[in-house]
């Protein structure tokens, strides 16, 4: 099986049809569905993903966004990580060690998850993993 990490980017991206990269991200999500990869993020990237779609777009699209990503994850096409306290002790590491960076803290969580996870791909175009030696799609 292939696991891919979705950040936020991808998430607000596929999201909302008039951003910038939305058809880049729809064609990478089609693909990526075509290989057959599970997608992996965290409960962090999605609070991040809801509270994004709220003040860029409206509060029922990030309301439907949470349940469509339950779904998701019900229908086992999404694995959602919980961040753990061992996750937050690990990406709070990275945080401080890498202040020349401006990192967010959710940025942090998860590179560590990934890490964890032996996770080498992540779904987005946040320059920031590519830093840490992910490497990204599109």
């Amino acid at each position: 099986m292939q696991r891919i990490f979705v950040d936020t980017w991808a998430r607000y991206a596929l999201t909302d049809r008039k951003d910038t990269d939305h058809d880049i991200a729809e064609a990478a999500n089609l693909r990526l569905l075509d290989e057959g990869y599970t997608f992996v993020t965290t409960n962090s990237v999605l609070s991040e993903s809801v509270t994004l779609i709220r003040y860029r777009m409206y509060h029922d699209v990030a309301v439907q966004f949470r349940k469509t990503a339950n779904r998701l994850s019900e229908s086992g096409l999404v694995e959602i990580i919980r961040v753990s306290e061992t996750h937050e002790e690990c990406a709070w590491t990275i945080f401080e060690h890498y202040a020349g960076q401006d990192f967010s803290f959710t940025d942090c969580t998860s590179f560590a998850v990934m890490q964890e996870l032996q996770l080498s791909h992540a779904f987005t175009a946040d320059h920031h993993f590519t830093t840490m030696g992910f490497i990204v799609v599109p």
